[in-house]
Formats: structure tokens, sequence, C-alpha cells
């Protein structure tokens, strides 16, 4: 059994609580972890306790930076955790924290997916999309959801594209060629592209 000794609120930081046990300096947490534990001189307190309260406040910075993090914009569950990965956190409490996230609806990779589907998909194919997607940490049985989830026409996709690549552009073989190249860059399939160009005759 330990006994804690000094507790300082830091200089620089309002917010943090230098920790001494026996004269020497031990840790530093939240203010509000400190008052929750009623942490204060004198207390006598074990290393499994002070173990589990070290813990608890990792926990707690981690998931206020994640949640500042995600409230920006939707993030992906990967994308969360090599965020806190970054910031120098554990793989455990990264993934803890993504898990706390999920439960109150901050993270959701099939809400995600729907939405850069519904931005991506009038420039690009779903092919070029999944990859991005699947990038970014989304498997691929949630991006199959989403896309069952939307109205997404890539034929019609595919045309607007088309007729945005060859607009001011003469309707040559060597043009049709180059924008079937431009639209297999963009994701679309074979029969996507050939509808697509289809109404396009050569001059």
């Amino acid at each position: 059994m330990s006994q804690i000794t000094k507790v300082s609120i830091q200089k620089n930081n309002k917010k943090k609580v230098n920790i001494f046990i026996d004269e020497e300096f031990f840790c530093a947490l939240t203010l509000e972890m400190t008052v929750k534990h009623q942490l204060k001189p004198g207390m006598q307190i074990d290393a499994d306790k002070l173990k589990e309260i070290i813990s608890e406040n990792e926990i707690q910075q981690a998931f206020q930076k994640a949640t500042d993090f995600v409230l920006k914009n939707l993030k992906t569950k990967r994308q969360v955790k090599d965020y806190l990965i970054k910031k120098g956190y554990t793989l455990d409490v990264a993934w803890q924290c993504v898990d706390k996230l999920k439960k109150y609806g901050y993270v959701d990779d099939v809400e995600f997916a729907k939405r850069y589907i519904e931005i991506s998909s009038k420039k690009q194919g779903k092919r070029l999309i999944e990859f991005k997607l699947m990038q970014k940490g989304v498997k691929k049985e949630d991006i199959a959801l989403a896309y069952e989830q939307l109205d997404i026409d890539d034929s019609e996709d595919a045309k607007q594209v088309a007729q945005k690549y060859l607009k001011n552009k003469a309707k040559t073989k060597e043009n049709l060629a180059k924008a079937y190249r431009y639209l297999v860059g963009k994701g679309f399939n074979y029969d996507q592209i050939t509808l697509a160009l289809s109404e396009f005759e050569e001059d």
C-alpha cells in the first residue's frame, strides 16, 4: 500500500493534476478523474487501483480526442484507430474508443460508405469507389450494404462523365478510344462504358 503525498494542479494546464506517491511524482491525471476517485494527500492506495485509474484516465483522454476528430466530419473505424495510434495511444486503447464511438453512433462504416458513394458516384465508377473505400478501412460487405441502401444508376453516371469528357471534342474514333480509357480509369465497367459511348457517332 502506498500513500498519496501531494496533489497539485499543473501550472500550464488547469485541467490536469500531478499525483505524487511517497514524495515522488507518479503520474498526471485529468482533474475530472482526480475528483471522481477523490484522490488527495494522505490517501492510502494500492498499485492495482492506481493502474486502473491510469488506464481509465488514458481511455478518457483518448475518447475525447477521438470524439473531436469524428465531429469535424464522418470517419471510418480504421481512420479513428490510426489517428489515436499516431497520437501515441496503444492499439487496445484505440479500439476501445472506436467501440465506444460505434456504440454512441459516432462511427458507422456503412453510413460513411453511403455518403462517400453519393458524393463520388457522379464522377467515378463503382470499382474505383470500392477500392478507395477499402483503402479507408471499409469492409467489402459494408460497401455492398451501402449500395443496397442507395439508388445509384452507374450507367447514367458513366454517360454523364463521358459527356463531360467529350464536350467540345470531335467524336472521332481516336477521341472515343481516349474516352474509353478515361472511363476505365474512373472505375466504370465494360458494359457501362459501351452504353455510355454508344450514343456518340463518329464525325
